[in-house]
């Protein structure tokens, strides 16, 4: 054989190889994103299940405890008996509004609603027979009541706890609280992977697909469909099979499925306490268009490199002047894509600041509409006093407005100063000065919370400077505090403490601390993760803590959050601190 046919043949075994080797690494890039983004959606979707269900799990239980309630139950027969039944049903009403729960109502031991929340809807449970519900059975014998079912008299979907209500060692009643999941359905229907919540019959109870709900993804048999039926727990809704599939539950393992002529890349995890499975699919398309795109790009990069490959000996002096704008190109490229993230992250920064200064501007308004009331009454006065002659009066309205003026020039000065774009250098930076500065900005917003705040200007290290970018410091203060504040909000007396402590002589923290209830410990090391947030719904974008934990970590310092133990949250922000000063 020629030694030019056993190049060639050996030129095309290597692209076949590489080819090969584009495949499978391609192909196993692609699965890991995908089961990556499914896993991260499956921890989202059941922590917000959890943290849906538990935040009201306590209430039927503090509820049974309540006298006016155990009073009402107590005498049933007596003559005001629907008087006390309207305060009854009055104050349920108040508490459900409170709890954000779909109903909270009371039954009598032999089953029958005698006070609700609902009391003035046309769906009122009052003189209904809930008996046959487990969690009122699981209740009269004294265990906290749980259930979910499509209810009875709404025929609504909903979560059930209930708890007995026990004067003297006797079950005088049952208190029951229902809570509605449909919220779920809509913050995470929206995305490109899909959920479902199934019962241990592997009918879905709750999809991102509305279609798919109330239909089974096993096959029942004729006894499991007639326990379903008779259980009343999807009312009249008859269960019908999700075409031929069969998503057999393999708790925390990756399975690849096919639903709906489709085939897909599924996760699935046990809710044991609620007695749920919860699945969480993503279509398997994206990770073929995936690999065909790289398959593509990889064979005529290698048609490229096989066709520069025989021209490189009679073209020596080019390819090296190729390789040079090459590299030239690729040089510019990274320069540009620099900067581009340089800027990138310059805005993310501005545009939290602008966010928080969104939350800050109603408390704002209200300090600044306040002066222009009183302008405009001088400025009316003054009108007056200047026709009947009256100059001492003119002049000292005028003192008075021009007071008042300076006043909204200092509000709106903080604003400003706040809202500036930084330009990342290190000067000396007084830490006594950054907080009352951070602090006159989100005065208003604790003014208008009721929220207090022990900030002692006597204390150590407040007239200790550190090397940090003035702009950025104030950033993360206003984060910490406008955080702290929202922290509060369920507390009767709201108090933020704000400390400083000198560490090891070279580095100075400033700790921000609340009487709100606290992190829980799952959280605690995912709190500085972008876009990873605690408040319910849409109200946090998630990037506060994480922006301000990465401005301390470029100015040299740390950000860290911990629960004290006596409750709250306490962030440290620690710096370097200038010496001798």
């Amino acid at each position: 054989m020629k030694p030019n046919k056993l190049i060639i043949l050996l030129a095309l075994l290597c692209i076949f190889l590489a080819l090969g080797s584009t495949y499978y690494i391609a192909k196993q890039s692609a699965e890991t994103k995908l089961q990556q983004r499914v896993k991260s959606q499956l921890s989202q979707v059941v922590n917000e299940l959890k943290i849906t269900l538990e935040r009201h799990s306590y209430l039927p239980e503090i509820l049974s405890f309540d006298t006016k309630i155990i009073d009402f139950l107590s005498h049933l027969d007596d003559d005001d008996m629907p008087k006390k039944q309207r305060k009854i049903n009055l104050a349920l009403e108040y508490a459900n509004n409170i709890s954000e729960s779909a109903a909270i109502y009371v039954m009598r031991p032999d089953g029958v609603v005698v006070a609700s929340s609902n009391w003035e809807s046309k769906y009122s449970f009052i003189g209904k027979n809930l008996a046959f519900r487990p969690y009122f059975q699981q209740a009269m014998q004294n265990t906290l009541g749980r259930y979910y079912a499509v209810g009875a008299i709404s025929g609504t979907r909903g979560y059930f706890f209930a708890s007995s209500i026990v004067v003297d060692n006797k079950v005088i009643g049952v208190v029951a609280v229902k809570v509605a999941i449909d919220d779920i359905e809509f913050t995470w229907g929206q995305g490109a992977v899909d959920f479902m919540v199934t019962d241990a019959n592997g009918v879905i109870f709750l999809s991102s697909q509305k279609n798919w709900n109330l239909k089974s993804v096993l096959p029942l048999s004729e006894l499991g469909k007639r326990q379903v039926e008779n259980s009343l727990r999807y009312g009249d809704n008859l269960i019908s099979r999700l075409e031929n599939t069969d998503l057999n539950i393999a708790d925390n393992h990756f399975q690849r499925i096919t639903l709906l002529g489709k085939e897909y890349e599924m996760l699935s995890h046990k809710m044991a306490l609620a007695d749920w499975d919860v699945r969480v699919v993503a279509s398997y398309a994206g990770v073929k268009k995936r690999v065909l795109n790289t398959m593509l790009m990889s064979a005529l990069i290698l048609l490229l490199l096989s066709a520069l490959a025989l021209l490189l000996w009679r073209a020596q002096q080019q390819r090296k002047k190729y390789q040079q704008q090459i590299t030239e190109e690729l040089e510019r490229k990274v320069a540009q894509r620099t900067q581009a993230l340089k800027q990138s992250q310059e805005e993310l920064i501005q545009a939290a600041k602008m966010a928080a200064l969104g939350q800050l501007s109603a408390g704002m308004a209200h300090e600044i509409n306040n002066p222009l009331t009183a302008i405009r009454a001088y400025a009316d006065n003054a009108r007056q006093f200047l026709q009947k002659d009256r100059l001492d009066m003119v002049a000292s309205n005028l003192a008075e407005i021009s007071t008042l003026t300076e006043t909204m020039a200092s509000i709106t000065q903080q604003l400003k100063s706040f809202s500036r774009k930084s330009k990342g250098q290190m000067t000396p930076v007084v830490v006594g000065r950054a907080i009352n500065h951070a602090l006159a900005i989100v005065h208003p917003q604790m003014t208008r919370h009721k929220v207090s705040c022990h900030w002692d200007e006597r204390q150590q290290g407040v007239n200790k400077k550190v090397l940090a970018d003035e702009l950025w410091l104030g950033q993360i203060l206003v984060n910490l505090l406008t955080n702290a504040i929202s922290a509060t909000k369920n507390k009767v007396s709201r108090t933020i403490w704000i400390s400083i402590r000198i560490k090891s002589g070279s580095q100075l923290c400033i700790r921000v601390k609340d009487n709100g209830m606290g992190i829980e410990d799952d959280n605690l090391s995912h709190i500085f993760e972008p876009f990873f947030t605690t408040k319910v719904s849409t109200k946090g974008l998630g990037l506060g803590l994480s922006i301000s934990f990465n401005l301390a970590k470029d100015m040299q310092g740390s950000l860290k959050a911990r629960n004290h133990k006596q409750g709250g949250a306490v962030f440290s922000l620690c710096l370097p601190m200038v010496k001798n000063t």
